[in-house]
């Protein structure tokens, strides 16, 4: 199994990211970090260095802050990006949030983020991690164009903008909502297996309810519950989602360069 995205870098993991990591390689072959500003990219790459051989970097910004991003500011970030391009597997996350963003304006500027980060993928020749809360649609239609492939991360949009998503050869990726939801099981049963990751988006949206802390080494019961949705082994879909992963991320080219 791979966690296809999470937060290593989060302060949650400061006293014991050692440990974390050690209870991920006992579960995981490997687990994607998604960076979201310059500090968060830093840590990142100082984990990524680490463990070269399990943790893999995409390198992005979050929402809220792309909305009130100045343009010398996002000029800057990209710059940064620029610089340790090669050490990332993609661009992102990044995308609209409408969830937590309810200004027209703010929401347009998202979406123009979004659009430039698409410009930046194709010359860094990087897949792009999709952010998209209660904004798949509109996402989806800045993207649809995309040269490089496309993830939508934390998938948990209505069926038919699923059923778009991957009609475009773009893929999807399930957390712990899949757990919860009746009609995100409904997507996950629709959409091609080919075109489903899975992962935790830790340290939020633990699998249990009573757990504070969320971590990659608990991406199990999302493959579990995926597996008993699709009514295959689970080995099966671990298989199949690990692939998939793989090949988006290009994790097999990067290990055999």
């Amino acid at each position: 199994m791979i966690d296809a995205h999470c937060h290593l870098y989060s302060d949650k993991y400061d006293h014991d990211l050692d440990k974390v990591i050690q209870r991920a390689r006992q579960h995981l072959e490997g687990v994607v970090v998604s960076a979201v500003d310059s500090p968060s990219l830093q840590k990142s790459l100082t984990i990524r260095r680490q463990h070269s051989d399990f943790i893999h970097v995409t390198a992005g910004v979050h929402p809220r802050t792309a909305a009130k991003l100045k343009k010398e500011e996002l000029s800057q970030l990209w710059q940064a990006i620029k610089m340790v391009k090669k050490e990332l597997v993609a661009v992102g996350e990044v995308g609209p949030d409408f969830h937590h963003t309810r200004d027209p304006h703010l929401r347009q500027r998202q979406l123009e983020v979004l659009e430039e980060a698409m410009r930046q993928a194709d010359n860094f020749h990087l897949p792009l991690v999709i952010h998209a809360r209660q904004a798949e649609a509109a996402a989806l239609e800045v993207v649809s164009g995309c040269k490089t492939p496309v993830l939508f991360h934390c998938f948990a949009g209505p069926r038919q903008v699923a059923r778009q998503i991957t009609r475009n050869g773009f893929y999807l990726s399930f957390s712990a909502i899949l757990l919860f939801s009746s009609e995100l099981q409904k997507v996950a049963t629709e959409v091609p297996l080919e075109r489903i990751l899975t992962e935790t988006d830790s340290p939020a949206l633990s699998p249990r309810r009573d757990r504070r802390r969320n971590e990659p080494a608990f991406l199990k019961p999302i493959v579990s519950r995926l597996a008993a949705l699709r009514e295959h082994p689970q080995e099966k879909i671990a298989k199949i989602t690990s692939a998939n992963a793989r090949r988006f991320y290009g994790l097999d080219s990067r290990s055999n360069a």
